[in-house]
């Protein structure tokens, strides 16, 4: 009986899991061969915060719980977790290979290497033109308006008898949810018009069980960029990609790009 139930929760438990990925993109000569006009230049701005400070759901509240369960190292912060979901949209809009993605982040390490290439210790063969470095004809802002990481909640013990004796042993069942929102807009950078907003969001369900430390079941582990892997096997780890997906779907929607 407990083989059937331990084989049971297995099955059960991976049932609910999903790994999700995206595009890889387009190679570098690929990328570099496009012509400016080719797809929409896009650039991602600013993600905040908008979840505010008392709620059950906001940021601040739910990365002290996080932070409280961390095996050390540097606590997450809300801007930490705000460029996370900045380098996700970035690298899933590239990763649709239907745009052209501008870098922002770096922009000022770009410039000072052209600025380095015309001084007089670079060779001609070797000097960047200047004036090439391309505008966004779009740019992506987001404020995330709800957040649980899902590291709260309960365990329903279920009693399972071991043997003729009496001995029993006690199956933990959980079940907790991870939980992203996000509003996002869409601005014309010529014209700094809002063209689109439109909200987000990703939800997962992770389930669990272990019987006295006798069976131990784990969920899935997707990996998650920089410090965002604060949330490996948790909950908000599919939530977080699920939301970044529908943003991509939704943007491509809108600026005709299917």
């Amino acid at each position: 009986m407990l083989a059937a139930l331990a084989g049971l929760l297995l099955c059960g438990c991976a049932t609910t899991t999903k790994i999700i990925s995206g595009g890889e993109g387009a190679s570098i000569t690929q990328t570099q061969a496009l012509a400016a006009n080719a797809m929409p230049r896009i650039a991602v701005g600013s993600i905040i915060d908008k979840t505010g400070v008392v709620a059950e759901k906001s940021i601040t509240r739910q990365l002290v719980l996080v932070n409280a369960q961390s095996k050390g190292g540097d606590p997450l912060t809300e801007d930490g977790l705000m460029h996370g979901v900045r380098d996700m949209l970035t690298t899933a809009l590239f990763g649709s290979n239907k745009f052209i993605v501008l870098e922002r982040d770096a922009i000022n390490d770009a410039m000072v290497e052209q600025e380095f290439s015309q001084s007089g210790r670079v060779g001609d063969a070797s000097k960047i033109p200047m004036g090439q470095l391309e505008g966004a004809q779009l740019l992506v802002v987001g404020a995330i308006t709800s957040f649980d990481a899902g590291v709260s909640g309960g365990a329903l013990p279920i009693p399972i008898p071991l043997s003729k004796n009496g001995d029993f042993g006690v199956v933990n069942i959980s079940a907790k949810r991870g939980y992203i929102a996000m509003d996002l807009r869409i601005i014309d950078v010529a014209t700094g018009r809002v063209l689109n907003t439109t909200a987000v969001e990703g939800k997962n369900w992770k389930f669990g069980a272990d019987l006295a430390s006798i069976v131990g079941l784990r969920g899935y582990n997707i990996k998650l960029p920089g410090l965002l892997q604060y949330f490996n096997n948790t909950p908000i780890e599919a939530a977080l990609q699920k939301m970044v997906a529908a943003a991509v779907e939704q943007i491509s929607r809108q600026t005709g790009t299917p």
